[in-house]
């Protein structure tokens, strides 16, 4: 029960700096998984089989997630595995944010998130692409809304958007 109160304190704090929107922080944050494994010890908190994690309009899906926390219960990183590993976010503006990797690294000390291994992160409107970059390797400021792609030949598509005369 202990070790519960725990998870949810950390997982709170996890996602409450994590692609943090003005709705997002302010919902529930839920986990499912197969199996869940938590070592207060280590500050390592493994969840196995099928894992979503959902909090507001963010959406995690993962076969692994992976979250270390330090003595005092900050987050410091989330690593996402999986036959690829998706997160999904809807913005303010009404864009909506699509990442897919086979692994996902969140550094909650920097607000980063490093997609590797057939990575691709897109920026949408009603469900239409407006940027699309796909890379061996992707850096994603989730502040500043920066990207940078690597590793190796990267491809981007950007879609040209069409301004509404007043």
């Amino acid at each position: 029960m202990y070790s519960n109160r725990i998870l949810v304190i950390i997982l709170m704090l996890i996602y409450s700096n994590i692609y943090a929107l003005s709705n997002d922080r302010e919902q529930q944050i839920l986990i499912e998984a197969n199996q869940a494994i938590i070592d207060n010890i280590k500050g390592i908190a493994t969840y196995e089989g099928n894992v979503i994690v959902t909090q507001g309009s963010i959406r995690i899906d993962a076969d692994k997630i992976i979250l270390n926390y330090t003595p005092a219960q900050a987050i410091e990183k989330i690593i996402a595995t999986g036959n690829l590993a998706i997160f999904t976010q809807h913005l303010d503006n009404d864009e909506d944010i699509k990442a897919k990797a086979m692994k996902m690294e969140y550094n909650a000390i920097e607000d980063t998130l490093l997609l590797t291994d057939k990575a691709e992160l897109r920026k949408q409107i009603d469900s239409k692409d407006i940027y699309t970059s796909n890379a061996p390797r992707i850096l994603y400021d989730t502040k500043k809304g920066f990207t940078k792609a690597d590793g190796g030949r990267i491809k981007i598509s950007i879609e040209p958007q069409h301004v509404k005369k007043k």
